[in-house]
């Protein structure tokens, strides 16, 4: 009887031992697989409201930057914008000549942008 409560204690550590090592080693592989990566491919750069529910965000992905408009119902991408184009700089300037109210707006704004 004591062989046998022995065996049974060693065989149960050994299992929880191996449990215990598999877990170990599959959270250190995680780690392996996303070290180096960007964990944040998506950045919002900026944003400006334009009203309670529309918005218009400039978001990064990778080395590219996209103006996007958004509300509840359904969001837009306006422009890809230049590299050497500055956003704040227009929306700015846009905001020092005429009060943005309405996507139409934002849409001439995005095609201002296009031009470049």
């Amino acid at each position: 009887m004591n062989s046998y409560l022995i065996n049974f204690a060693i065989y149960t550590l050994a299992m929880v031992g191996f449990i215990v090592m598999a877990v170990y080693v599959y959270r250190k592989s995680i780690n392996i697989s996303t070290r180096g990566k960007s964990k944040e491919f998506l950045q919002i750069e900026n944003s400006l409201r334009l009203s309670a529910t529309k918005t218009v965000y400039v978001i990064k992905a990778g080395n590219e930057k996209f103006l996007i408009a958004g509300d509840p119902a359904s969001t837009t991408m306006l422009a890809k914008l230049n590299e050497n184009l500055s956003i704040d700089n227009i929306i700015s300037e846009t905001q020092n000549n005429e009060k943005i109210t309405e996507f139409s707006t934002m849409k001439k704004l995005a095609q201002r942008i296009n031009r470049g």
